[in-house]
């Protein structure tokens, strides 16, 4: 699915691609995850990206993989407009180089039909990945959160090749984001990505239940 079928993740049941790789011949991509989360909710990651903080409590998430991580213009754990700035592997074990990203998080109105997404029971967290200080971001992203009778799960997207101003959110002139594509958006980086989010979600589906019990003493369900 490209990003501008967005909103059937708001639709009941499952879509014929969930998890994987899938190119096209623009050379986008999309990379998909599904992580189910048992003794989770939503509620749980939405406080999750609010909470998160710096590089001890963002090796909790992957300890192998994440290296650092810091935030701008985070105000009283209100992510959305945020910036957030990490060091991490992707997949150590098969790309061996730590890679500086940023996520710029936006609403998640911005990616989905207003009325279907405030009537659907969980939560979406969006936002533009790039490289740490380039001025241009590589697509959107986002882990689209619905709670279920055993906790909840996560379909995570990475909708790659639409590249944008980074601060106007303009896309770019056609010449200079087909050479992005060919650079940042490639098969070897979209199957380490594939393997970290699977990774670390996995991560955040063990750590996360009694975490936010810990931290919020909030135990109901």
């Amino acid at each position: 699915m490209k990003f501008s079928e967005a909103n059937d993740l708001l639709k009941p049941g499952y879509l014929s691609f969930e998890t994987g790789v899938a190119s096209y011949p623009d050379g986008c991509k999309t990379v998909a995850a599904l992580t189910r989360m048992p003794h989770c909710r939503a509620k749980m990651v939405h406080w999750w990206f609010g909470w998160l903080g710096g590089d001890d409590q963002y090796k909790l998430w992957h300890p192998r993989d994440h290296v650092a991580s810091a935030w701008k213009n985070r105000v009283n754990g209100n992510y959305i407009g945020a910036v957030h700035l990490v060091e991490e592997y992707l997949g150590r074990d098969v790309d061996p180089v730590v890679h500086s990203l940023q996520v710029n998080f936006d609403d998640p109105h911005e990616f989905f039909d207003p009325v279907g997404y405030d009537a659907f029971d969980g939560v979406a967290i969006c936002g533009r990945p790039g490289a740490k200080g380039v001025p241009f971001t590589i697509g959107h992203m986002c882990h689209f959160v619905r709670n279920t009778d055993y906790g909840c799960e996560m379909r995570t997207r990475f909708w790659l090749g639409d590249i944008k101003d980074a601060a106007t959110k303009e896309l770019v002139p056609d010449t200079v984001a087909a050479e992005v594509r060919a650079v940042a958006v490639n098969d070897a980086f979209c199957a380490h990505l594939l393997q970290h989010s699977i990774e670390e979600m996995g991560y955040l589906a063990d750590l996360l239940p009694v975490l936010y019990r810990q931290v919020t003493e909030d135990s109901s369900f």
